[in-house]
């Protein structure tokens, strides 16, 4: 029969598995977000330059203040993408660090039962000894 500590801390690193799978997803779509955002504020940086040039007439300028406002809108929407990011990402540290300590509980259970086994055996053979010495001394 299989030991119910053993199938324990088997799920439990499964969950450990999929819980670095998760993370390792969140990081990527938080990479993504970000380099949207960097993406972003070049862009509003090569227009903003663009647009104070003195080369340019009124028409660039209206052109750039039109473009901005769209752009702030996606801007901001880019932001909050991040933002949800960035917080799936802590949640799954979170859940890896949860998953971890209980695999590490389960661990320590195994290795205090093996100890008391160990002790246990121990004690065992000391007694057969302390007979055999005692029954040698008495014959």
């Amino acid at each position: 029969m299989a030991d119910p500590l053993d199938t324990l801390l088997r799920l439990r690193r499964m969950g450990v598995d999929q819980a670095r799978r998760g993370l390792a997803d969140c990081l990527r779509e938080e990479e993504a977000a970000a380099a949207a955002v960097r993406q972003m504020e070049a862009d509003v940086a090569r227009e903003t330059e663009h647009a104070t040039m003195l080369t340019g007439g009124d028409a660039v300028v209206e052109d750039f203040a039109l473009w901005l406002r769209r752009i702030r809108i996606l801007q901001t929407a880019a932001l909050t993408a991040l933002a949800t990011a960035e917080a799936h990402t802590h949640e799954a540290r979170a859940v890896l660090a949860a998953g971890r300590a209980a695999v590490r509980a389960v661990e320590l259970l195994l290795e205090r039962r093996a100890a008391e086994q160990a002790a246990g055996e121990a004690r065992a053979m000391q007694v057969a000894l302390d007979e055999a010495a005692h029954s040698s001394r008495v014959d």
